[in-house]
């Protein structure tokens, strides 16, 4: 019964939040030692399938896999599009998004992160976090609920990370299209 309390408290907070006027601003609460990551220095070993990436995209020289083609195809739909400047498959990366479920508080990992030009030029790339989505499940609504409603508009709201945005995508063999559709970006001509 109480896993229904804690249920609903989250569903009143999310509701409340989404319904809230723009003059009150969610802000983030930004982990004291560790605010800035990077991807520069990430090495790690895997026993899990792989996917080599391109260095002019990627600095993490492999995609991990969690499944045996999904990830491999979002990654290669994101280094043939020619305004994502660079991206990275988020794995043993650090960054977590917090979330709760039935009370209880869990960590949130998306699957990519991702730079686009979406038209406002190299200085104002668009930050896309990307979650790539098989069947549909409670934990992963929660997970996109916090990330797309509680998430990107507190770290946009603290404006000192760049523009953020977010996208599910139940189907990688169409990410182009839907990562075009949902960040309405143009493809540059590749220089």
């Amino acid at each position: 019964m109480i896993e229904f309390a804690h249920d609903a408290v989250d569903r009143i907070y999310k509701a409340i939040v989404a319904s809230t006027d723009a003059a009150a601003k969610l802000k983030p609460i930004l982990r004291p030692y560790d605010t800035v990551g990077s991807t520069r220095y990430v090495d790690f070993d895997t026993t899990r399938p792989v996917y080599a990436t391109r260095a002019d995209k990627c600095q993490v020289s492999h995609v991990v896999a969690d499944t045996d083609s999904w990830e491999q195809k979002m990654a290669e739909a994101l280094e043939d599009m020619p305004e994502v400047i660079r991206y990275v498959k988020n794995h043993n990366l650090g960054f977590t998004i917090p979330y709760t479920l039935n009370g209880e508080e869990r960590q949130y990992i998306p699957d990519f992160l991702a730079c686009l030009d979406d038209g406002h030029g190299h200085d104002d790339l668009l930050n896309l976090l990307i979650e790539v989505t098989g069947e549909k499940k409670k934990d992963k609504a929660a997970k996109v609920a916090t990330a797309r409603t509680l998430w990107v508009p507190a770290i946009n709201n603290h404006g000192g990370f760049g523009r953020w945005a977010f996208l599910e995508i139940a189907d990688p063999w169409d990410a182009q299209n839907l990562i075009r559709a949902h960040a309405t970006c143009k493809p540059q001509p590749k220089s």
